[in-house]
């Protein structure tokens, strides 16, 4: 098959995102804009995290978020970006600058959850 034609088999939609992602249902600190909220996880990765919210904040938006990793009870603060947002579902956060520590207790937790 050449690349004309694998390229008209490509979906728009097709998975992009870089790191794999373990399932997580936590509550999550969100503050954006002034505003700061509780809200539920639904997955995360040493990449961002997905945030459900039937009011997400703008994409583009910077943010900071809290959370802790259920199965080592470690604490992860970050700074982000809100790269996806969907009123009605929620907001894909994509990380900004994580320390060392945090993307290490990232990646241990996606290894365990895989």
């Amino acid at each position: 098959m050449g690349e004309e034609e694998t390229q008209q088999l490509q979906r728009p939609g097709i998975e992009r995102r870089q790191h794999r992602r373990a399932r997580l249902v936590t509550q999550v600190r969100c503050e954006a804009l002034g505003r700061e909220e509780m809200l539920l996880t639904r997955d995360v990765s040493v990449g961002g995290l997905f945030v459900s919210s039937k009011d997400p904040f703008p994409m583009g938006s910077d943010i900071s978020v809290a959370l802790q990793l259920v199965a080592s009870g470690k604490s992860l603060s970050a700074q982000g970006k809100v790269v996806y947002s969907l009123k009605g579902l929620g907001m894909g956060i994509q990380f900004a600058g994580l320390s060392d520590g945090a993307r290490g207790a990232l990646e241990k937790f996606v290894d365990e959850a895989a």
